[in-house]
């Protein structure tokens, strides 16, 4: 027996006390539990209706857990929708589909551009649109998708790793680029390769080298010099032993030396060290070892130098008589001498004015409180003639016959006798005499009285002007990036 059944959409939930069903299907349940055996009722939560009773019953009732799907079915999917049921697709199907989604987008990553960024005006990508270079989209049509596509991929930018720009510049060139450069950035520049080594130790980029103030490293200073530096400021610098290793190309003599300007002034160095350092540098024009102590060995090195033409050795310890004669004796062109607070002896003075080179212009020997008396400046009033500047400063023993031995001097042009005792304040008015002198400095000597009585007897000449003497110095005030007037900086 055919029985017709009429399903009618559930409507919303009633009010609380259960569902209200229709009168037309209340009723034809109540036939239906009379003709049909029970195994045969339809579930109340049932969805499908199939033409066959055992169909249903076997897609209804039974106990696997196949999934149902509604592609196997005639039911509309209209029907599915106004029922608030929707369509569910098999999950093997669904995971070969977006498996072969992944696969195809994995594709469009390794295929070659198509398309480039287009750009809106303020700057932002916005959309892509197919390259103008003549390049044409490749369109692929998906049978189990059902649905055209097409691959997008962004314009790459050019892989430069592993090239090198240097490559293209020459010698010349890149030379010029590290002259710019710092030199600790040039030591690391050295480490790159082999041509930038060679490059980075061009002696043009370490002609002048500033380490005042710092601290050397054993060796350090050997690396330094062998790469052709000429002006070289080590004021107030720490140089620690050994100053040279034994393999250093300076002590093979392989490698000359090209030092022509050093500056060691206030440098922590020992005796062994300064001497194995002027003991290479052959080619000094100006030397500066102020405050620091010497030795026999170093004081021979220093007469090595036979162009050497200012010497600086003021306030240095271990100066003995056979120190000055090595110096003298190789040291012919000097033409500024500063030996002040040096403590020398009474031979080691006679020695030094009597072997004075005739080229001397300027000399600073003051400091000698009783030993410099006015046969040493006689002395050395004879040996240089041409003397332009002559610091005679704390030198008490000196009388007022001193003046009367420097007004023989024709080129003098600045005259230092402060804290000279024996001298008496008149016997500076012979200085009128001197046409050439234009500074007088005799600081605590006079009143201020005697001063302005001076000044008017001497109207062409500053008085009491320079505190400190400037004979041979590398700098002077607060001047410390140049030594004697050279940049000791790039």
């Amino acid at each position: 027996m055919l029985v017709a059944l009429i399903v009618y959409t559930i409507p919303p939930k009633m009010k609380q006390g259960g569902k209200k069903k229709p009168i037309q299907t209340a009723e034809i349940e109540k036939n239906c539990d009379k003709s049909v055996s029970p195994d045969c009722r339809p579930c109340p939560k049932r969805s499908k209706i199939s033409d066959s009773d055992e169909e249903l019953q076997e897609s209804v009732m039974s106990g696997n857990n196949k999934r149902w799907s509604a592609v196997e079915t005639d039911v509309e999917p209209e029907i599915l929708e106004d029922m608030g049921v929707g369509m569910l697709e098999d999950e093997g199907h669904g995971d070969g589909q977006k498996k072969q989604k992944r696969s195809l987008e994995q594709e469009s990553e390794l295929s070659s551009p198509l398309c480039e960024p287009v750009s809106e005006p303020n700057g932002n990508e916005s959309r892509l649109q197919p390259s103008q270079q003549g390049r044409s989209l490749d369109y692929r049509k998906n049978d189990e998708l059902g649905e055209d596509f097409f691959l997008y991929r962004r314009k790459q930018p050019m892989n430069l790793r592993g090239e090198d720009v240097f490559l293209k510049l020459s010698d010349e060139m890149v030379l010029m680029i590290f002259r710019w450069l710092p030199k600790n950035m040039l030591v690391r520049c050295s480490l790159v390769c082999k041509r930038w080594q060679r490059i980075a130790y061009d002696e043009v980029l370490w002609t002048r080298l500033d380490l005042g103030s710092r601290s050397l490293n054993p060796g350090n200073l050997g690396h330094v010099l062998i790469r052709g530096t000429i002006i070289l400021r080590l004021a107030q610098a720490e140089v620690s032993d050994p100053v040279f290793f034994s393999n250093c190309s300076l002590l093979t003599r392989e490698t000359p030396c090209k030092l022509q300007y050093l500056d060691l002034s206030m440098a922590v160095i020992s005796v062994k060290g300064l001497a194995d350092l002027l003991n290479v540098c052959k080619n000094l024009q100006k030397l500066s070892l102020e405050h620091c102590t010497l030795s026999d060995k170093a004081c021979a090195a220093i007469g090595q130098n036979h162009n050497l033409d200012v010497l600086n050795l003021s306030a240095c310890y271990g100066i003995t008589q056979g120190c000055i004669s090595n110096i003298l004796t190789g040291c012919r062109k000097l033409s500024a001498l500063n030996i002040a607070w040096t403590n020398l002896s009474l031979a080691a003075l006679n020695t030094l004015c009597t072997e004075l080179p005739r080229s001397l212009q300027r000399i600073n020997i003051s400091g000698c409180r009783k030993t410099l008396t006015d046969n040493h400046v006689r002395q050395l009033v004879t040996a240089c003639p041409e003397l332009v500047e002559l610091d005679l400063s704390d030198c008490t023993s000196l009388t007022s016959e001193t003046i009367s031995i420097v007004t023989k001097l024709d080129k003098i042009e600045y005259l230092a006798l402060s804290r000279c005792y024996s001298i008496t304040p008149a016997a500076y008015l012979q200085l009128s005499s001197v046409s050439s002198l234009m500074y007088l400095d005799v600081f605590n000597l006079m009143s201020e009285q005697s001063l302005a009585n001076l000044q008017d007897n001497l109207r062409e000449v500053d008085v009491n002007k320079f505190l400190f003497s400037s004979v041979a110095r590398p700098t002077v005030g607060i001047r410390r990036t140049s030594i004697w007037g050279l940049r000791v900086r790039d």
